[in-house]
C-alpha cells in the first residue's frame, strides 16, 4: 500500500512540473483512442506531426522522447545525421530540436509513408534535411519490398518492387558521419557489411535489431563486425518479456 501511494503521489508531481510527463500523457491517450492506420496530426515537442498509424506513435514516440534512445553528445553545432529507416520522422524532430543545425540524410523505403515524412519536414520547416524515398541495400538498382503501412516494412522480401541505394556508397562519399541509424527490419547484418570499410568513419551507431525466430541468430556476426570496426556496443532488450527459446 505505501508503495502505491508514493507511485501515485510521485504521478501527480510528475504531472504538476513536468510539461515533458504531461506531453507523454497526452501521446498516449491519443494513441488509445485512435484506430490503427488511421492518419491524424497531433502536436508533439513544440513540432506539428502528420501521424500515419497510432500504434507506429505510440512505439516511437516512447523510444526517441521519453527514453530518448537516439540521444547523443556532439562537440558540433551541425553533426552530420543519416537515418536509415526514418519512418514518419519522429527521430529528425528530436535531432533537431537538441541540433537545431544538425545535417541530416533520411531513407524511407516505403511510398507512403515517405510521404508522411515528407509533410512532416515541410510543415515544420526543417532545414538541412535531405530525403529518399529508396531502400538501404548493399546494392543499387532494385529490390523486393513487404510493406505493412506501420513500421515493419521489409526489404528483400514482398511482391513490390522499389528503388534501392548501396549505403556504402553513401557513407564514403559523406565521409566523416556523428550518427548513422540503421532501423531496417532485418536487413541490418548485410548492409552493414557491406559498410565495413566506411564504418571506422562512423562516429556512433545505432542498429535497432531484428531476428526473426524461423532464421539463423547472426548477433554474433554484427558484434563481431562493429568490435572489428571500433566501436564498444551496448545491448538493450525492449521486449515485454526475455525472449529465451530453445526449441530442441
Amino acid at each position: 500500500m505505501l508503495q502505491l501511494i508514493r507511485e501515485n503521489l510521485k504521478s501527480c508531481y510528475l504531472y504538476f512540473t513536468s510539461p515533458e510527463y504531461r506531453e507523454a500523457l497526452r501521446v498516449k491517450r491519443t494513441c488509445r483512442n485512435m484506430p490503427p492506420r488511421k492518419s491524424f496530426t497531433i502536436n508533439i515537442a513544440d513540432y506539428t506531426v502528420l501521424v500515419h498509424d497510432c500504434e507506429s506513435l505510440h512505439h516511437q514516440y516512447e523510444s526517441i522522447f521519453t527514453d530518448e534512445v537516439y540521444a547523443f553528445t556532439s562537440e558540433k553545432t551541425d553533426p552530420l545525421i543519416y537515418c536509415c529507416g526514418a519512418n514518419m520522422g519522429l527521430e529528425l524532430l528530436y535531432w533537431k530540436k537538441h541540433y537545431p543545425q544538425c545535417r541530416i540524410v533520411a531513407f524511407e523505403a516505403d511510398e507512403n509513408i515517405f510521404k508522411v515524412l515528407q509533410q512532416n519536414v515541410s510543415v515544420n520547416e526543417l532545414s538541412e534535411v535531405t530525403l529518399h524515398n529508396v531502400a538501404v541495400w548493399t546494392t543499387n538498382g532494385q529490390v523486393s519490398f513487404e510493406a505493412d503501412g506501420q513500421q515493419g516494412g521489409k526489404a528483400g522480401s514482398g511482391q513490390l518492387k522499389i528503388n534501392a541505394i548501396a549505403l556504402h556508397e553513401q557513407l564514403a562519399a559523406a565521409g566523416k558521419i556523428d550518427f548513422l541509424l540503421i532501423d531496417i527490419e532485418g536487413a541490418e547484418l548485410a548492409v552493414l557489411q557491406s559498410c565495413r570499410t566506411q564504418l571506422p568513419n562512423v562516429k556512433r551507431l545505432f542498429v535497432e535489431w531484428h531476428s526473426a525466430a524461423s532464421q539463423p541468430q547472426q548477433l554474433p556476426e554484427l558484434l563481431t563486425l562493429l568490435t572489428e570496426c571500433g566501436f564498444r556496443y551496448r545491448l538493450q532488450n525492449k521486449l515485454p518479456r526475455a525472449p529465451f527459446n530453445n526449441p530442441v
